[in-house]
């Protein structure tokens, strides 16, 4: 099973810092793009000084954003070396590189101090790692005591999903393994954070499968069998966003933010207001 979460993780890595499949999502990682960063960071209160951890943190976009625009002193970890090096680079050519720093790293197993951070986000991600109770342990034990984390992910309904849509190509594709809003809120809950908000982007999703489905019918009458870094091929690729664009329709597939916090230590006040 090691061998198998281990090879799943850098299947993962590969595919997402691949060229290829980032000019398949057209930059955007996740549905909504940079506007469902800004929200989910608005929902945990992020503020200027505070410090952030972007849990598999890509190219880096998000903790970038967080600096540039927020404030944060920000920190990404992710388990592709490639990814870290190009978004070192990119901090590097904004002029961002005292506040912000990239580490190559397993989010299962975070190599950072306890209670070392006032916040945290992970984006599109969790959905994809083998022990999802052990990352979300991570993300609580490297959260301060009344920090918060923002949890965006595909949330689905798996009883009503095809057999598809649930293999081990569909995990890397981010649906494979999702869980419910039930389960993402245990998973949150066991790590001993409270859930204060959940909010869906399900539109953004089907706007995201629908971009995709475009660039995939394209690269077709270019006659490409195979984008270069993808684990399958661009007809069963279409296959694939045609059953998640239906399920997205009939609801059985979604996209939410999941914002909650580090329960507080006996006596102490939340550093930030509750959100509605």
């Amino acid at each position: 099973m090691l061998a198998g979460a281990d090879q799943l993780k850098s299947t993962c890595a590969a595919v997402y810092e691949h060229p290829a499949v980032r000019w398949l999502l057209g930059g955007e990682l996740h549905p909504g793009g940079e506007q469902a960063t800004r929200r989910a960071l608005e929902l945990i209160g992020l503020g200027n000084g505070d410090r952030l951890l972007d849990v598999a943190s890509g190219s880096g976009t998000s903790a970038l954003l967080a600096a540039r625009e927020l404030g944060a002193t920000a920190t990404g970890i992710d388990y592709g070396e490639q990814a870290v090096m190009a978004a070192a680079a990119a901090a590097d050519a904004e002029g961002l590189d005292r506040r912000v720093s990239f580490i190559r790293g397993d989010a299962e197993a975070l190599p950072l101090p306890d209670a070392s951070f006032d916040a945290v986000l992970c984006e599109c991600s969790l959905c994809t790692f083998p022990d999802k109770p052990r990352a979300a342990a991570e993300i609580g034990r490297v959260l301060r005591p009344g920090g918060r984390a923002a949890i965006s992910d595909v949330v689905i309904d798996p009883d009503r999903l095809p057999a598809e849509l649930l293999g081990p190509i569909a995990t890397v594709a981010c649906v494979g393994s999702a869980l419910t809003r039930a389960g993402y809120e245990e998973l949150l809950a066991e790590a001993g954070l409270e859930m204060d908000a959940v909010e869906s982007l399900d539109r953004e999703a089907a706007g995201l499968a629908e971009r995709i489905e475009e660039r995939l019918r394209g690269a077709r009458l270019l006659g490409l069998g195979r984008l270069a870094g993808s684990p399958f091929d661009v007809e069963e690729a279409i296959e694939l966003t045609r059953l998640a664009k239906a399920a997205i329709e009939d609801g059985s597939i979604g996209y939410s933010i999941f914002a909650a916090t580090k329960t507080p230590l006996p006596g102490s006040n939340r550093r930030w207001p509750a959100t509605a």
